[in-house]
């Protein structure tokens, strides 16, 4: 019995391999918003706050993922960030556009917001296959699993 423990705790702290860059496509929708106007029955305290407030049109990314290739046709797909929330779980396939809504790019270059995201591929025997890494670096650079595709 504990063997069976021991195995099953290898396989969930173990490194998940990056799905390859072929397997998927990564499409930004990037676009320019007003930002919301702030409560005022809160306290902001921080450097950050004289940017929140800012009432001007500012750059804001929606994500749109493109499944190319999965490992098997039943799956299960768990976004997490940085910040440890899970933002998404799903099940899906070939078929599925994942969009995952990031926010306004200014905020998470100023690590005000989560900045990295993590989209983990679980097998129906929920068994981790591989993950998908996007990060927004403090100088604007966007990475997905470590390459570099762009900056903001």
């Amino acid at each position: 019995m504990h063997y069976f423990i021991f195995i099953l705790a290898l396989l969930f702290f173990q490194d998940l391999p990056l799905k390859p860059k072929e397997e998927f496509e990564v499409n930004l929708d990037y676009q320019f918003k007003q930002r919301p106007p702030a409560d005022h029955n809160t306290v902001h305290l921080g450097k950050d706050y004289p940017n929140r407030n800012s009432t001007s049109v500012l750059p804001y990314l929606i994500l749109k993922i493109k499944l190319l290739k999965l490992p098997s046709e039943k799956m299960r797909v768990r976004v997490s960030n940085n910040l440890n929330e899970k933002t998404l779980s799903k099940k899906i396939d070939l078929k599925s556009l994942l969009e995952l809504d990031l926010g306004f790019t200014d905020d998470m270059k100023d690590r005000v917001t989560a900045h990295q995201y993590t989209l983990t591929f679980i097998s129906e025997d929920k068994i981790p296959q591989d993950i998908i890494v996007i990060n927004v670096d403090e100088d604007g650079s966007f990475l997905v699993n470590g390459e570099k595709r762009g900056k903001f």
